[in-house]
Protein backbone atom coordinates (compact mmCIF):
# COMPACT_ATOMS: atom_id res chain seq x y z
CA UNK A 1 0.00 0.00 0.00
CA UNK A 2 1.15 3.20 -0.90
CA UNK A 3 2.14 6.46 1.55
CA UNK A 4 -0.73 8.44 0.03
CA UNK A 5 -2.96 5.39 0.72
CA UNK A 6 -2.11 4.70 3.97
CA UNK A 7 -2.49 8.81 4.88
CA UNK A 8 -5.78 8.80 3.50
CA UNK A 9 -6.71 5.12 5.06
CA UNK A 10 -5.83 7.18 8.81
CA UNK A 11 -7.76 10.22 7.86
CA UNK A 12 -10.88 8.45 6.84
CA UNK A 13 -10.02 6.86 10.32
CA UNK A 14 -9.91 9.97 12.42
CA UNK A 15 -12.74 11.37 10.27
CA UNK A 16 -15.19 8.41 11.08
CA UNK A 17 -14.04 7.90 15.40
CA UNK A 18 -14.81 12.05 15.10
CA UNK A 19 -17.85 11.40 14.29
CA UNK A 20 -18.91 8.50 16.52
CA UNK A 21 -17.67 10.62 19.46
CA UNK A 22 -19.51 13.20 18.28
CA UNK A 23 -22.90 11.11 17.88
CA UNK A 24 -21.85 9.71 21.48
CA UNK A 25 -21.18 13.23 22.90
CA UNK A 26 -25.18 14.18 21.71
CA UNK A 27 -25.84 10.62 22.92
CA UNK A 28 -24.51 11.32 26.83
CA UNK A 29 -25.91 15.09 26.88
CA UNK A 30 -29.18 13.32 25.78
CA UNK A 31 -28.85 10.70 29.06
CA UNK A 32 -28.42 13.31 31.50
CA UNK A 33 -31.70 15.42 30.20
CA UNK A 34 -33.60 12.11 30.22
CA UNK A 35 -32.18 11.37 33.49
CA UNK A 36 -32.86 15.18 35.16
CA UNK A 37 -36.53 14.54 33.64
CA UNK A 38 -37.32 11.16 34.99
CA UNK A 39 -36.32 12.68 38.46
CA UNK A 40 -38.43 15.70 38.17
CA UNK A 41 -40.91 14.35 36.87
CA UNK A 42 -41.04 10.84 39.21
CA UNK A 43 -40.93 13.78 42.25
CA UNK A 44 -44.11 15.19 40.38
CA UNK A 45 -45.77 12.08 39.95
CA UNK A 46 -44.89 10.93 43.42
CA UNK A 47 -46.29 14.40 44.80
CA UNK A 48 -49.40 13.97 43.17
CA UNK A 49 -49.86 10.18 44.03
CA UNK A 50 -49.44 10.86 47.53
CA UNK A 51 -52.17 13.53 47.15
CA UNK A 52 -54.71 11.06 46.05
CA UNK A 53 -53.57 8.36 48.41
CA UNK A 54 -54.07 11.07 51.60
CA UNK A 55 -57.32 12.52 50.30
CA UNK A 56 -58.01 8.44 49.54
CA UNK A 57 -57.37 8.45 53.48
CA UNK A 58 -59.06 11.21 54.45
CA UNK A 59 -62.47 9.93 52.52
CA UNK A 60 -62.00 6.56 54.41
CA UNK A 61 -61.88 7.94 57.98
CA UNK A 62 -64.85 10.58 57.26
CA UNK A 63 -66.77 7.56 56.59
CA UNK A 64 -66.59 5.59 59.42
CA UNK A 65 -66.76 9.52 61.67
CA UNK A 66 -70.12 9.62 59.93
CA UNK A 67 -71.05 6.17 60.23
CA UNK A 68 -71.64 5.54 56.79
CA UNK A 69 -68.91 2.96 56.21
CA UNK A 70 -70.98 0.39 55.50
CA UNK A 71 -73.20 1.62 53.20
CA UNK A 72 -70.14 3.40 51.04
CA UNK A 73 -68.30 0.08 50.93
CA UNK A 74 -71.30 -1.93 49.46
CA UNK A 75 -71.92 1.10 47.17
CA UNK A 76 -68.23 1.23 46.29
CA UNK A 77 -68.29 -3.02 45.39
CA UNK A 78 -71.36 -2.71 43.35
CA UNK A 79 -69.71 0.10 41.17
CA UNK A 80 -66.33 -1.71 40.73
CA UNK A 81 -68.54 -4.78 39.84
CA UNK A 82 -70.50 -2.96 36.76
CA UNK A 83 -66.87 -1.67 36.16
CA UNK A 84 -65.73 -5.38 36.13
CA UNK A 85 -63.10 -5.72 38.91
CA UNK A 86 -64.31 -7.94 41.32
CA UNK A 87 -64.70 -7.59 44.88
CA UNK A 88 -64.24 -10.44 47.13
CA UNK A 89 -66.24 -10.96 50.34
CA UNK A 90 -62.98 -11.47 52.50
CA UNK A 91 -61.95 -8.04 50.88
CA UNK A 92 -60.39 -5.31 53.38
CA UNK A 93 -62.51 -2.22 53.20
CA UNK A 94 -59.90 0.00 52.78
CA UNK A 95 -58.83 -1.60 49.52
CA UNK A 96 -62.52 -1.05 48.21
CA UNK A 97 -62.16 2.44 48.88
CA UNK A 98 -58.58 2.40 46.93
CA UNK A 99 -59.65 -0.07 44.21
CA UNK A 100 -62.73 2.39 43.62
CA UNK A 101 -60.14 5.53 43.45
CA UNK A 102 -57.27 4.10 41.31
CA UNK A 103 -59.64 1.69 39.20
CA UNK A 104 -56.30 -0.13 39.08
CA UNK A 105 -54.83 -3.76 39.03
CA UNK A 106 -55.11 -6.07 41.84
CA UNK A 107 -51.45 -5.80 42.64
CA UNK A 108 -51.29 -1.93 42.26
CA UNK A 109 -54.55 -1.97 44.70
CA UNK A 110 -52.88 -4.07 47.09
CA UNK A 111 -49.61 -2.14 46.91
CA UNK A 112 -51.52 0.95 47.82
CA UNK A 113 -53.64 -0.39 50.45
CA UNK A 114 -51.22 -2.13 52.10
CA UNK A 115 -49.10 1.54 52.08
CA UNK A 116 -52.62 2.83 53.53
CA UNK A 117 -52.86 0.53 56.34
CA UNK A 118 -49.20 0.55 57.35
CA UNK A 119 -49.98 4.29 58.09
CA UNK A 120 -53.45 3.30 59.99
CA UNK A 121 -51.09 1.07 62.40
CA UNK A 122 -48.57 3.44 62.87
CA UNK A 123 -51.50 6.32 63.51
CA UNK A 124 -50.56 8.40 60.80
CA UNK A 125 -52.70 11.47 60.47
CA UNK A 126 -53.34 11.65 56.32
CA UNK A 127 -51.95 15.45 56.62
CA UNK A 128 -48.38 13.56 57.21
CA UNK A 129 -49.06 10.61 54.93
CA UNK A 130 -46.34 11.84 52.40
CA UNK A 131 -43.95 12.60 54.74
CA UNK A 132 -44.57 8.86 56.18
CA UNK A 133 -44.41 7.26 52.81
CA UNK A 134 -41.29 9.24 51.78
CA UNK A 135 -39.30 7.83 55.33
CA UNK A 136 -39.82 4.69 54.11
CA UNK A 137 -38.14 5.55 50.71
CA UNK A 138 -41.44 5.13 48.62
CA UNK A 139 -44.55 2.87 48.53
CA UNK A 140 -42.61 -0.65 47.95
CA UNK A 141 -41.08 -0.15 50.96
CA UNK A 142 -43.82 1.22 52.90
CA UNK A 143 -46.08 -1.44 52.03
CA UNK A 144 -44.00 -3.99 53.88
CA UNK A 145 -44.42 -2.06 57.15
CA UNK A 146 -48.05 -3.40 56.76
CA UNK A 147 -48.25 -6.47 59.07
CA UNK A 148 -50.61 -9.24 58.91
CA UNK A 149 -53.48 -9.85 60.73
CA UNK A 150 -53.91 -11.13 64.20
CA UNK A 151 -56.43 -13.10 62.57
CA UNK A 152 -53.84 -14.27 59.86
CA UNK A 153 -51.60 -15.15 62.09
CA UNK A 154 -53.87 -17.12 65.05
CA UNK A 155 -54.76 -18.99 62.45
CA UNK A 156 -51.47 -20.17 60.88
CA UNK A 157 -50.74 -20.88 64.44
CA UNK A 158 -53.82 -23.18 65.38
CA UNK A 159 -52.44 -24.81 61.64
CA UNK A 160 -49.15 -25.53 63.19
CA UNK A 161 -50.53 -26.98 66.63
CA UNK A 162 -53.15 -28.91 64.77
CA UNK A 163 -50.33 -30.44 62.70
CA UNK A 164 -48.52 -31.73 65.76
CA UNK A 165 -51.95 -32.91 67.09
CA UNK A 166 -52.95 -34.71 63.95
CA UNK A 167 -49.76 -36.48 63.63
CA UNK A 168 -50.03 -37.89 67.42
CA UNK A 169 -53.92 -38.59 66.23
CA UNK A 170 -52.85 -40.80 63.71
CA UNK A 171 -50.43 -42.52 65.32
CA UNK A 172 -52.62 -43.74 68.60
CA UNK A 173 -55.73 -43.89 66.42
CA UNK A 174 -57.85 -47.18 66.16
CA UNK A 175 -57.95 -48.33 62.67
CA UNK A 176 -60.78 -48.33 60.58
CA UNK A 177 -59.68 -51.26 58.52
CA UNK A 178 -56.96 -53.70 58.05
CA UNK A 179 -56.32 -55.29 55.13
CA UNK A 180 -53.10 -57.07 53.33
CA UNK A 181 -51.46 -56.19 50.02
CA UNK A 182 -49.65 -59.36 48.51
CA UNK A 183 -45.96 -58.41 47.73
CA UNK A 184 -46.00 -54.58 49.33
CA UNK A 185 -43.32 -53.01 50.97
CA UNK A 186 -42.50 -49.51 52.19
CA UNK A 187 -39.62 -47.66 52.67
CA UNK A 188 -40.44 -45.09 55.60
CA UNK A 189 -37.24 -42.74 55.19
CA UNK A 190 -36.41 -39.44 56.83
CA UNK A 191 -37.32 -41.37 59.97
CA UNK A 192 -41.45 -41.35 58.95
CA UNK A 193 -44.17 -42.91 60.71
CA UNK A 194 -46.83 -43.56 58.12
CA UNK A 195 -47.24 -45.47 54.48
CA UNK A 196 -49.55 -44.35 51.68
CA UNK A 197 -51.78 -46.46 49.43
CA UNK A 198 -53.22 -44.70 46.44
CA UNK A 199 -56.85 -45.55 45.83
CA UNK A 200 -59.81 -44.89 43.39
CA UNK A 201 -62.87 -43.17 44.90
CA UNK A 202 -65.86 -44.49 43.66
CA UNK A 203 -68.27 -42.50 45.90
CA UNK A 204 -70.08 -42.87 48.91
CA UNK A 205 -67.44 -42.80 50.93
CA UNK A 206 -65.99 -46.36 49.15
CA UNK A 207 -62.33 -46.08 47.93
CA UNK A 208 -60.93 -48.85 45.78
CA UNK A 209 -56.95 -49.75 46.66
CA UNK A 210 -54.59 -49.68 43.82
CA UNK A 211 -51.40 -49.48 45.18
CA UNK A 212 -49.09 -48.98 47.65
CA UNK A 213 -46.37 -45.97 47.52
CA UNK A 214 -43.13 -48.52 47.96
CA UNK A 215 -41.84 -45.13 49.71
CA UNK A 216 -42.27 -42.37 52.23
CA UNK A 217 -40.40 -39.45 52.36
CA UNK A 218 -40.70 -36.54 55.46
CA UNK A 219 -42.02 -34.56 52.71
CA UNK A 220 -45.34 -36.40 51.56
CA UNK A 221 -46.37 -37.51 55.32
CA UNK A 222 -46.23 -33.51 56.28
CA UNK A 223 -48.06 -32.90 53.08
CA UNK A 224 -50.29 -35.39 53.91
CA UNK A 225 -50.97 -34.22 57.43
CA UNK A 226 -51.23 -30.82 56.58
CA UNK A 227 -54.12 -31.58 54.41
CA UNK A 228 -56.05 -33.09 57.21
CA UNK A 229 -55.02 -30.14 59.91
CA UNK A 230 -56.73 -27.70 57.61
CA UNK A 231 -59.50 -29.91 57.11
CA UNK A 232 -59.98 -30.08 61.48
CA UNK A 233 -59.03 -26.37 60.92
CA UNK A 234 -61.74 -25.59 58.57
CA UNK A 235 -64.64 -27.64 60.24
CA UNK A 236 -63.67 -26.15 63.63
CA UNK A 237 -63.99 -22.70 62.05
CA UNK A 238 -67.63 -23.64 60.57
CA UNK A 239 -68.78 -24.86 63.70
CA UNK A 240 -67.82 -21.92 65.61
CA UNK A 241 -69.53 -19.85 62.69
CA UNK A 242 -72.13 -21.38 63.07
CA UNK A 243 -72.57 -21.17 66.77
CA UNK A 244 -72.14 -17.34 66.44
CA UNK A 245 -75.03 -17.14 63.87
CA UNK A 246 -77.20 -19.15 66.17
CA UNK A 247 -75.83 -17.09 69.15
CA UNK A 248 -78.31 -13.64 68.71
CA UNK A 249 -77.57 -11.59 66.33
CA UNK A 250 -74.51 -9.53 68.08
CA UNK A 251 -72.98 -8.66 64.70
CA UNK A 252 -75.86 -5.93 64.97
CA UNK A 253 -73.75 -4.13 67.40
CA UNK A 254 -71.04 -3.34 64.43
CA UNK A 255 -73.60 -0.90 63.24
CA UNK A 256 -73.75 1.20 66.72
CA UNK A 257 -70.12 0.60 68.07
CA UNK A 258 -67.55 3.62 67.14
CA UNK A 259 -64.82 2.27 64.67
CA UNK A 260 -61.87 3.83 64.48
CA UNK A 261 -59.37 3.44 61.35
CA UNK A 262 -57.23 0.62 62.64
CA UNK A 263 -60.46 -1.80 63.52
CA UNK A 264 -62.10 -0.42 60.25
CA UNK A 265 -59.19 -0.61 57.96
CA UNK A 266 -59.16 -4.70 57.83
CA UNK A 267 -63.03 -5.30 58.56
CA UNK A 268 -64.18 -7.31 54.93
CA UNK A 269 -67.12 -6.53 53.04
CA UNK A 270 -68.50 -9.71 54.28
CA UNK A 271 -67.87 -8.20 57.73
CA UNK A 272 -69.51 -5.10 56.79
CA UNK A 273 -72.48 -6.76 55.14
CA UNK A 274 -73.42 -8.64 58.35
CA UNK A 275 -73.54 -5.63 60.36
Amino acid sequence: MSRVSKSNLLVNQTALLNKVQAVMSEAKSLCAQREQFEKEELARSNKALYSILSNTYTLFKKSIEDKCIKETVLEMSKVLTKRGIRVQKNTPALTVFVRYVFNSDRKRAYNYASTLMAAVQAEIEPSNLADFIESKNGVEECKKEFKKKDETKKREETLKNTCSDVSDLLKSITPLHRVTIPNASVDLSDATDFAFILSRCVGNGEFELLRVVPRTTKGMQSIAIKEIAKDVVVKAEQAQAEAKVNKVKLTKDIATKALTAKSASTMTVEELAAA
